[in-house]
């Protein structure tokens, strides 16, 4: 018998594209998609609850449970990540302010470029300031 499926569906707003991750219990991969240019994302799973990450490289990433029935859409609320955490270690911090400074006026690495521009400048460090010490991933749901 094949296990019923639902919709996993929300919006995920940030200034890169965004990886949608369903993990198992046991941290395994069920499903990932990346959202669309506008946020917008929809990933087909089978029923059962998982844990919903949301990800880009350099923003702090967004995280909740979620129970996906068979035949049903489970739709969480829109969410804007945090821009900063350059070095993926779930706080925005001096470390990534002089990630920005080390490589300005470069185009790598990636993850510094926060608007998404291909040069890393002053732009990139004034979306920084305005998250400077957020921390954790974002409650998401």
């Amino acid at each position: 018998q094949v296990p019923l499926q639902g919709t996993f569906a929300g919006q995920i707003l940030a200034g890169k594209p965004v990886s949608v991750t369903l993990n198992n219990p046991d941290n395994s991969v069920a499903g990932s998609v990346t959202a669309n240019v506008d946020g917008a994302f929809s990933l087909l799973a089978s029923a059962g609850t998982y844990t919903a990450v949301a990800s880009a490289p350099g923003y702090l990433k967004a995280q909740g449970s979620v129970s996906i029935s068979g035949g049903n859409t489970t739709t969480f609320q829109s969410i804007s990540l945090l821009a900063g955490d350059i070095d993926g270690n779930n706080v925005i911090d001096q470390f990534d302010a002089l990630t920005i400074g080390i490589n300005y006026p470069a185009a790598a690495p990636a993850a510094a470029d926060l608007n998404n521009d291909s040069v890393i400048n002053v732009l990139d460090l004034e979306i920084l300031a305005g998250n400077y010490n957020q921390s954790g991933a974002l409650a998401w749901q």
